[in-house]
């Protein structure tokens, strides 16, 4: 009964993170630069319209001044709908989902991995920075997968890929580090490195929006936590009646309500509430 929700939620989320790519990434020109959308979208992209927040982040870092307008959207944005921005807008984690398509063995990560992108986001986007100043090799933007494909590629193409230098080996090396990682072990980037990720975990557990559990009591058959891409563990917060999505980890895929056969119950209750004998 959960397949055909399923099939409707996932390609609904694949059509929706398809539209978000061709919208961030459709300028024929014009740029909005002073709004950072929350995804990981390269903003030396030459058809990006907004600015990317990590990239801000470092460059203000490296100013010493305090980026107010760029934390405020995204904390805003993270607020409102926590990590649904990572599940059903960022264009490198549709990457990675397609990716993980790929037909392969696949592994999962020890439980202490998560904490790596943290180091990541304090590291290399706020303390590199600010102490070696916004042009250093040694920031996030140097090695960023997102401006690889977007930046990197496109100007060796042009450059009919003359004058390698070290830096852009590194950078292209961890790209397709990154690559393969994500065909063996699903939004491994996201789930170790990535430290938008970091910015915005914490944020789910005060989100407006959330996935919710079932209104029926979970039995913990582990159906949602099979079909979790990021190994979450839902049926360890439905069955004490706490949301699923009020985990750091969640990317807000709704793949464990659709997978949840107590769904149907509670859709047999409303239909024999609607229409008593």
């Amino acid at each position: 009964m959960a397949a055909a929700p399923r099939f409707f939620i996932v390609n609904a989320r694949r059509i929706t993170q398809t539209i978000s790519l061709l919208l961030l990434n459709s300028s024929w020109g014009p740029e909005l630069k002073w709004f950072c959308a929350p995804v990981l979208n390269c903003h030396s992209c030459a058809l990006a319209w907004f600015a990317c927040p990590i990239g801000v982040f470092i460059h203000y870092a490296g100013w010493r001044m305090f980026p107010f307008l760029a934390v405020g959207i995204v904390l805003l944005l993270a607020v409102l709908l926590g990590r649904l921005l990572c599940g059903w807008l960022c264009p490198f984690g549709l990457l990675q989902d397609l990716l993980h398509k790929i037909p392969s063995p696949k592994f999962g990560l020890p439980r202490w991995t998560r904490w790596i992108k943290y180091g990541v986001l304090l590291g290399l986007v706020v303390l590199t920075p600010y102490v070696l100043g916004e042009q250093t090799l040694y920031s996030f933007c140097r090695i960023c997968p997102t401006s690889a494909i977007q930046v990197t590629i496109p100007n060796l193409v042009r450059a009919g890929f003359f004058g390698l230098e070290t830096q852009t080996l590194i950078k292209l090396t961890i790209l397709v580090a990154v690559v393969v990682l994500a065909i063996f072990c699903c939004r491994s980037f996201c789930r170790v490195f990535c430290p938008l990720g970091a910015l915005l975990a914490p944020l789910n557990y005060i989100s407006f929006w959330t996935v919710k559990t079932p209104t029926v009591e979970c039995t913990v058959c582990g159906r949602c936590d099979a079909l979790c891409p990021v190994e979450g563990k839902p049926s360890l917060r439905a069955s004490k009646g706490v949301a699923p999505g009020r985990a750091a980890k969640c990317i807000a895929c709704t793949e464990c309500r659709t997978a949840c056969p107590r769904n149907d119950m509670d859709k047999s209750a409303a239909v024999s509430q609607s229409n008593p004998s």
